[in-house]
């Protein structure tokens, strides 16, 4: 039993994985961030390295994805104000 439960909980972890990266290959990245929000810490201290770098890995893309839209947003804003200004 003992070994069974560090395989139960890199299953678990792996399934959370595959959902994370499902739901970005389709663009939902609040289900993204919503399945690495399912992982705790206890279960963390048990994964190997590629686990840890797999989920590593997907915060850091998460987190330029969301630096890139912030970008894009803060342009679309600029431009919105520009326009706004040169009609009054």
């Amino acid at each position: 039993m003992s070994q069974q439960k560090p395989l139960l909980d890199q299953s678990k972890i792996r399934v959370i994985l595959n959902k994370a990266q499902f739901a970005l290959k389709e663009d939902r990245y609040d289900e993204a961030l919503q399945a690495l929000s399912e992982i705790e810490i206890e279960d963390m201290r048990k994964l190997h390295y590629e686990e840890l770098h797999a989920i590593g890995k997907l915060i850091i893309y998460l987190k330029e994805l969301a630096e890139e839209k912030k970008l894009g947003i803060v342009e679309k804003l600029r431009m919105i104000q520009a326009s706004k200004e040169y009609l009054e």
